[in-house]
């Protein structure tokens, strides 16, 4: 669920911003989403949270700072908590460019 290795982008997660939050990064709650975590369809992004695919919204995306690494999208995504739906765990969101 979008934390593998939060520690290796931490500096560039750190200064994420989106629409939803100024601070995106809680240290631990972003990082790289697997090639099954993350798809693109003709609804847009949608990342996995929790096993249930989530809709990435235009609020989501990042709009301060940038990908730690582009050749995987990247997320963050709160860990604990309670939230009636887990998609409302999403904060930011970056995925590939296009080719």
């Amino acid at each position: 669920m979008a934390q593998h290795n939060h520690d290796e982008g931490h500096l560039q997660y750190s200064q994420w911003q989106s629409q939803r939050t100024t601070n995106c990064c809680n240290s631990d709650d972003c990082g790289f989403l697997k090639d099954d975590e993350w798809r693109q369809g003709a609804e847009g992004d949608q990342i996995k949270i929790r096993d249930k695919w989530c809709p990435v919204k235009s609020m989501h995306y990042i709009i301060k700072g940038k990908s730690p690494d582009w050749t995987h999208a990247h997320a963050c995504v709160i860990k604990h908590g309670y939230f009636p739906d887990d998609c409302d765990r999403l904060l930011c969101f970056v995925g590939v460019p296009k080719t």
